[in-house]
């Protein structure tokens, strides 16, 4: 108790000397009090958890800075009680006086409840007690623990720790923690952390830590891994689950590498009435329970506490063999900022991979540029959507976009421009405006007040040179749900010709708009109104002006507040524009609805990007043009359907080809027809279209099965196969683009589309055509990471590609259209792949202090001491991050060479060889000097950079469309929705059928996360971190309304985990075993107790997919070391082991202490800066 209380005493007087320090620098440099700043700045805390928890926010005297009325020791229990939902009693707390005022000191107790200790409180277990100190003795001696940065969480005090342990056949694959099982019973709130390495071959079914009972084997906490998949379950006497399932959540550990996992678990409160449990993976949330708080303290007969092999009952089951680096079980919930901080050494990417020799990618162009921020650009545009690239006869790339003016949804002031490029995408002209329609200057809603031009198909016949952009119309409103609910007829037929119907106010007949725009009553006689249908304005926009005489009275296309007797139906149209001198200019719109529009369809609109012309069999020559309709009755909740549009006379006359859901047998034997389908599933919409030698049409569909769905014609799109074939590549249901191409003299298809989590990373993937006209994949590559949605493909040389998507960085309005261009050899020639982790630079930070940088992630398990070439050596201090260690070395060994180790060993966390050759010990790069030790203002953002800001909307309660995309909808906390390697198929969510309205002719973009992720090295680029909440809600596709911006998203992209295994068949609710039905010795799965439809997630589940690039796994950036010169970062003090022992020193070394301690606190200082 004596030496406890002497360690105490040193600590505590450290502790202060660091804390004076930090203070007094953190005022000088920044301008405010870092703890303050640092209070402010953390996630709320729930309520109940345990003394010495930090704040969610400060007391209200000490945060409006009125301190006279409250002492230090209230503010102190202010800060302990404080908590969402929990009322403070402040006269209460002001009456006890007595309790334990070293607040500042660590325990080994768990806290049960959130009261204050007593003074007097007993100490725990011996052997907890000396687990518990054991780094803080180390840290006293001098020796700083291997991950200090990592552990850098304040008030968490460990209660339970093993470190350095493993499971294998000498201990029977089980490390006994019994005699910890009295403190782990006493905690309510707790975090249970473990560092790992699995076997390569490891079981199916293993447990990484549990307790147990001798009695009853269905009584059990287990914290394990199923086919990789990280899970949890916690039963009590009875055998009943206490959380919701965890045997599908999204995230794997990888096998054979090192990995976290980490439980969080919170009692009831009253913002979570039943209690909480969180499970993450390599600092990535996975997935929430919020069924219950129960831990271990409501199993009242588990008798055994243990790492691997579990004893339940008379067996002892689950064992495998592992590496565990630490287990650590603290007394109270982590956040999940502090996870990802406990956790960050297992952060991981995608090995960097070189391009091989030939292979050619260009920079980013972008064409369209969105404005940023929810403002403008330049011209007044917010947003570019919907991209369609035409290579000319002349070589000419066009680029065409929907201009969105006011917003980037599917309605509102869009107009049709493109831009030109004559040298193949280098430079590109003014934009081009094909029609932008006037807005209604009276509109209800200015933001939807126009009427609609959307979604482009650009196509040029080869032997008149004639260049068709064909498009989308909607009168004023909102696209395709400002429809009418019943069928208004639009056209009329008289003496063999078609004419457009108006409506008039207050009558029921029919008026119609005939030659040179002159409207006739329904009787057939003309009036005086005239109908502009030969626009000469610039971009066209007085067409359908109405005039009465002379005089101006409205449009046509106008819906509210409108000042013209007449009105067109309110009904989807498909209009033409061509252009006869290479883009350069267009002519006016034209209608061509009513020679493809057949009376039960509901909506018709293009598959935006390129149609084609056949070049081969009895069709050659026809125009094609990919489309997709939906039916009277059904309309967007289950009958989108897939078709084209053709013409055989150079673009005169247009006429609608079959639909792949006519007459067509599903697996199950269902016969559905587009004209009267109510099937979710079956459903098709937006299409790329491509020919292949042998005549047939390949048409590449965006659907709801999660993976690509190709249809076959084999005339020219008149029919289409039954037979609908589907592939293993992911369709995260948005617009994808395919184009043709023969190269070396075979034919291969090349197919653009985003790959997941939702629209994010866009991959480029290649096909081979097999004799029979089925395709064999055989490569893909990621062409853009981060935000990623509709795309154009064309072939614009022999060998050479042009792809223009829609990609938005951080803070930009979505979308800007960017284009880039790629070689074959870049498609087919595989990655060179790293052999090794190497050094990147060794350079010295500070005095005596070495950063040395790797190439990709290691983990020091075993102190590594640095062999230099003149035998010295150096000494590793700590890890700083994923790929950077801190060595220290004495000043007369810089620009020695290192040999190699001395002792101790690095890993790659990538399992590669680690090597040290050629490195050597820098005062900086290239020779410049080292850089400055100080620490700059910090301005926000990354380098100096703002970060964006997110605008928050209201609650989205409307249909979802896709023709364009809002912001995404508000999820509270969102989980984990992506996956991790990119090139998995897609994982279909397992869910009653849809019944909500569906369509396709936009989207809805990802929200993101403004808080870009720093690199590090030299001039290190940013990574752009972005997330995507699941959304829930209806779906539709002409349009969409805004969503609100998520208010506090957690992970949703791929980093340190693998994409679990998922299929399509339904949950299995049956009461068998949830691994193999005989065997009892697996965690069991009741059906209805532990199932998917009995939980209550407080985010939604994992439904996507991921992973071609690391993400940032929470809001703030990731920390990060800088190499560059002048570059500041943190790190701990060089030389520990001189700090005195402050209980028996004089005072002179009490100011040696303020010293040192100030260097730490400066390094500190640094590093807190960048994490917040």
């Amino acid at each position: 108790m004596k030496k406890n209380y002497d360690r105490k005493q040193r600590y505590g007087i450290r502790k202060f000397a660091v804390g004076v320090a930090s203070v007094t620098i953190g005022a000088v440099v920044f301008g405010v009090n870092p703890v303050l700043a640092n209070e402010q700045g953390n996630s709320t805390v729930t309520a109940a958890e345990n003394n010495n928890q930090g704040l969610s926010e400060l007391p209200k005297e000490a945060s409006s800075g009125s301190l006279a009325h409250l002492d230090s020791e209230l503010a102190g229990k202010l800060a302990t009680a404080k908590d969402n939902g929990v009322e403070v009693d402040q006269d209460k707390l002001k009456k006890n006086e007595t309790a334990e005022a070293e607040t500042t000191t660590p325990t080994n107790t768990p806290a049960a409840d959130n009261t204050p200790a007593p003074a007097d409180k007993p100490e725990t277990d011996s052997a907890t007690t000396e687990a518990s100190n054991k780094d803080q003795d180390k840290e006293e001696e001098g020796v700083l623990p291997r991950d200090y940065y990592a552990r850098d969480i304040a008030n968490a005090t460990p209660v339970v720790e093993k470190e350095d342990v493993e499971t294998n056949a000498k201990n029977g694959q089980r490390v006994d923690l019994t005699s910890e099982l009295n403190t782990l019973k006493k905690l309510q709130n707790a975090t249970i952390h473990m560092e790992f390495k699995p076997d390569a071959k490891a079981p199916a079914f293993y447990n990484l830590f549990s307790v147990s009972s001798d009695k009853k084997k269905d009584e059990y906490f287990t914290m394990a891994v199923l086919n990789n998949t990280a899970l949890i379950e916690g039963r009590d006497a009875n055998g009943a689950q206490f959380y919701d399932k965890y045997t599908d959540a999204p995230l794997q550990v990888r096998p054979g590498q090192w990995n976290s996992v980490t439980f969080t678990v919170e009692k009831p409160t009253a913002e979570l009435p039943h209690g909480r449990v969180r499970l993450y993976v390599n600092g990535v949330l996975s997935r929430t329970s919020l069924k219950s708080g129960h831990f271990i303290k409501d199993m009242p007969d588990v008798t055994h506490a243990q790492i691997g092999a579990t004893k339940r009952a008379s067996n002892t089951v689950w064992g495998t063999n592992l590496q565990v680096r630490n287990l650590t079980v603290y007394d109270r919930a982590l956040t999940p900022d502090e996870v990802q901080t406990r956790s960050q050494l297992f952060e991981r990417g995608d090995l960097e991979k070189k391009l091989p020799e030939g292979a050619k990618i260009s920079e980013k162009e972008d064409v369209f540029e969105g404005g940023m921020h929810n403002q403008p650009n330049k011209d007044g545009i917010k947003s570019y959507r919907i991209p369609a690239l035409l290579k000319t006869d002349k070589g000419t790339l066009i680029a065409g976009a929907d201009e969105r003016r006011l917003h980037s949804s599917d309605w509102g002031d869009i107009g049709m421009v493109v831009r030109r490029s004559e040298d193949k995408g280098k430079t590109w002209s003014d934009r081009v405006t094909i029609t932008n329609l006037r807005d209604n200057p009276k509109a209800s809603n200015p933001s939807i007040g126009s009427p609609v031009n959307i979604d482009m198909v650009l196509v040029q016949d080869p032997e008149t040179k004639r260049i068709f952009s064909i498009y989308d119309m909607f009168p004023e409103g909102q696209g395709i749900f400002g429809m009418a609910d019943q069928r208004e007829e639009a056209y009329k037929q008289i003496d063999g010709k078609t004419y457009q119907i108006l409506y008039k106010e207050g009558e029921d007949g029919s008026y119609t708009i005939r030659e040179n725009g002159t409207v006739y009553t329904p009787d057939g006689k003309a009036t005086d109104y005239r109908v502009v249908v030969n626009p000469m304005k610039p971009a066209y926009s007085d067409k359908g002006d109405l005039y009465q005489g002379d005089q101006l009275l409205g449009n046509i296309y106008f819906t509210s507040n409108k000042t013209s007797p007449f009105r067109v139906a309110k009904d989807s149209y498909l209009w033409m524009s061509y252009s006869d001198d290479d883009g350069k200019t267009w002519s006016a719109p034209q209608d061509i609805t009513p020679m493809v529009k057949a009376d039960w369809m509901k909506f018709l609109g293009v598959g935006p990007g390129t149609g084609i012309t056949l070049h081969t069999g009895p069709h050659k020559g026809r125009i094609i043009v990919p489309t997709y309709t939906t039916n009277q009755t059904n309309h967007l909740n289950g009958s989108q359907s897939s078709r084209v549009i053709y013409s055989d006379d150079h673009g005169k006359t247009w006429h609608m080809g079959g639909g792949v859901n006519d007459n067509r047998t599903l697996y199950d034997g269902t016969v559905v027809d587009s004209s009267t389908m109510n099937n979710y599933y079956a459903q098709n919409t937006e299409s790329s279209v491509v020919q292949l030698n042998n005549g047939d049409l390949k048409l590449f569909m965006r659907g709801l099965t999660g993976d690509l769905q190709v249809a076959t014609s084999h005339d020219g799109g008149l029919t289409w196969d039954n037979n609908v074939d589907r592939y293993d590549v992911p369709d995260v249901y948005v617009q994808m683009a395919a184009t043709h191409t023969v190269q070396n003299g075979k034919e291969y298809i090349l197919l653009a589309n985003a790959n997941g989590p939702g629209r994010k990373n866009g991959y480029i993937r290649v096909a081979r055509v097999e004799e029979d006209g089925q395709l064999t994949w055989l490569h893909h590559h990621l062409i853009q990471e981060g935000e990623y949605a509709y795309n154009s493909l064309q072939q614009i040389g022999p060998d050479e590609f042009g792809l223009l998507y829609e990609h938005h960085a951080p803070g930009g309005v979505p979308y800007t259209l960017s284009f880039k261009k790629f070689n074959w050899d870049f498609l087919t020639k595989e990655r060179i792949s790293p052999k090794e982790a190497k050094v990147k630079y060794a350079i010295q930070k500070w005095p005596g202090i070495i950063a040395m940088e790797f190439d990709s992630e290691v983990l020091v398990n075993k102190a590594p001491t640095l062999q230099l070439a003149n035998g010295k050596t150096a000494t590793f201090m700590t890890q700083y991050d994923t790929k950077t260690l801190l060595f220290t070395v004495n000043p007369e060994d810089m620009g020695q060479r290192i040999t190699g180790l001395a002792d101790g060993a690095i890993e790659s966390m990538h399992n590669l060889p680690v090597s040290l050759a050629g490195s050597k010990l820098s005062d900086g790069i290239n020779g410049s000097e080292a850089a400055i030790n100080e620490v700059p203002e910090f301005t926000g953002g990354v380098n100096g950079v703002e970060a964006a800001v997110t605008e928050e909307a209201p609650e989205y309660t409307g249909s979802l469309a896709t023709v364009g995309e809002e912001p995404a909808p508000t999820v509270e906390k969102p989980e984990f929705t992506g996956g991790v390697n990119g090139v998995e198929p897609a994982v279909t969510e397992e869910a009653p059928e849809y019944t909500g309205p569906l369509a396709t002719v936009g989207e809805e973009p990802a929200p993101t996360v403004e808080k870009p992720e720093f690199t590090g090295g030299v001039n290190g680029v940013e990574a752009l971190v972005t997330e995507i909440p699941e959304y829930t809600g209806p779906l539709a596709t002409v349009g969409e309304e805004p969503a609100p911006t998520v208010e506090k998203p957690e992970f949703k992209g791929g980093v340190n985990s693998v994409l679990a295994a998922s299929n399509e068949v339904p949950e299995y609710r049956g009461g068998a075993n949830f691994v193999l039905a005989a065997s009892n010795a697996l965690p069991e799965y009741k059906g209805g107790v532990n199932g998917a439809e009995a939980a209550i997630h407080e985010v939604p589940e994992y439904k996507g997919e991921t992973k071609p690039v690391l993400a940032a796994a929470n809001e703030r950036p990731a920390k990060k070391l800088s190499l560059g010169q002048g570059a500041t970062y943190q790190a701990p003090a060089a030389k520990q082991n001189e700090l005195p022992n402050t209980g028996s020193k004089e005072n002179t070394t009490l100011i040696s202490i303020g010293l040192v301690a100030g260097l730490l606190s400066v390094f500190t200082l640094g590093k807190k800066r960048k994490e917040n």
